[in-house]
């Protein structure tokens, strides 16, 4: 008798905490929120095999008929996602403990898939091979099938067809004539035409009389010196982590000016230091020159001091008109005529870096340029382009085949600008 009164207090106290329970999980939340349309949208992205950095920053956005696309980057890889939909079924709980509700929001799924950089520009070489060899393919096809009208029009496009680098033999022609046609100017025409020249050329000042390498382009001539004692790199000198140093840079991906601070141990070498730090920056602006303002601008160049960037800003940009007429005070282009500078002032700094010896095949990688247009503007500048020397063959490790195409841009003495040699230049020709 005594254990079935027992067993009933049991049982009467265990239903009593369960009601307790229930009671008290019914209070833990006061309503659920279904979220239909909301400024931020969660998203659940799959990264099969995959594993990303955490500090990953990822870019959303919006598509029509609920279609997203988000993207983000590291140093080495590009990921790419998007959803499906038709298969977006799933939603995020997200609670907020001060007002005990849980809001449910629609979550797209977002499939992803990575891109190595560096095989993305081989891939973009790749395809410009693949566009050339289309062509021939198909005037091949035109001449042996096509009418008599469409074989005609492939050989005028052929007949009339202009090589650039073909034209780079009579440069030098046509300078002369230039000159001769210019002799008997009066000296006051003369003098403003040189006057306009030297306003035309991308260049940074220069002194043409100069008898040292160090006092053609002064150092203060490529930046201010407030600009130059702005420029802090006592923390990347003591750092002795390699890639450390490297995230302490403006542009962190550049080769050139990676491998040249690693090599830097001595505290004689600090003004060469800022130079790389400058390099690096005006490849930052350079591989950025879509970006159009200060605040984003700032944020790729891994916040330098506000006075440089503003430099930079007022240098190589030109200021986007309102639409009420007035200038946007964070707003602004970098056109042809201001790309053609800040590559001009970059090659500069490199000359300073290296001594007045530059291999242009460095920098022809780095920024993706023909090596054709990087020739032109060093010689703007004022360098001689010239293959490598058989002693500099083997410092380099070359073979005689690649030392053949292997050119360095040289600044030497007596120095004298060339004449500015007057030409349209096509999109292509800049690239």
């Amino acid at each position: 008798m005594g254990e079935e009164k027992k067993e009933r207090k049991r049982k009467h106290r265990h239903s009593k905490d369960k009601e307790k329970k229930r009671t008290k999980s019914q209070h833990i939340l006061d309503t659920v929120q279904v979220q239909v349309e909301s400024s931020l949208t969660p998203f659940l992205a799959t990264f099969p095999g995959v594993s990303v950095p955490e500090d990953t920053k990822f870019q959303a956005y919006r598509g029509p008929k609920d279609h997203y696309v988000i993207h983000g980057e590291t140093e080495r890889m590009e990921y790419d996602g998007q959803n499906d939909p038709d298969e977006d079924l799933y939603y995020v709980g997200v609670y907020d403990p001060n007002t005990r509700t849980v809001e449910l929001m629609h979550a797209p799924v977002m499939n992803t898939t990575r891109t190595i950089k560096a095989y993305k520009k081989k891939a973009i070489a790749a395809v410009k091979q693949a566009n050339v060899q289309n062509r021939i393919q198909r005037n091949a096809l035109g001449e042996a099938f096509g009418t008599k009208r469409a074989k005609r029009v492939i050989s005028d496009l052929e007949r009339n067809k202009i090589e650039a680098e073909k034209l780079e033999t009579y440069a030098d022609s046509i300078v002369d004539n230039i000159k001769t046609a210019t002799e008997n100017l009066p000296s006051a025409e003369l003098d403003a035409l040189r006057e306009q020249q030297s306003e035309e050329r991308p260049i940074p000042p220069c002194n043409e009389d100069a008898d040292d390498l160090n006092s053609v382009y002064p150092l203060y001539g490529l930046l201010t010196k407030e600009e130059f004692v702005a420029i802090r790199v006592g923390a990347i000198f003591r750092e002795q982590d390699e890639k450390k140093r490297t995230s302490l840079l403006p542009f962190k991906t550049s080769e050139y000016v990676n491998n040249r601070v690693a090599r830097i141990n001595n505290e004689n070498e600090m003004q060469k230091l800022k130079l790389l730090y400058y390099a690096s920056l005006l490849m930052g602006l350079y591989n950025n020159r879509r970006i159009s303002n200060k605040r984003a601008l700032l944020q790729k160049l891994n916040h330098p001091a506000e006075i440089l960037v503003n430099s930079l800003i007022q240098k190589f940009t030109d200021s986007k008109v309102g639409k009420v007429g007035k200038e946007k005070d964070a707003s602004f282009t970098i056109t042809p005529k201001m790309e053609d500078k800040l590559l001009c002032y970059l090659f500069v700094t490199c000359l300073r870096i290296d001594e007045y010896s530059v291999e242009i095949p460095l920098l022809t990688a780095e920024l993706s340029l023909r090596p054709t247009r990087v020739q032109d503007l060093f010689k703007a500048i004022g360098c001689k382009i010239r293959p490598c020397s058989s002693a500099q063959k083997e410092a380099l490790g070359l073979t005689t085949a690649e030392a053949a195409n292997y050119k360095l841009a040289t600044l030497s003495l007596p120095f004298k600008l060339p004449d500015i040699a007057r030409r349209r230049r096509t999109a292509q020709s800049r690239r």
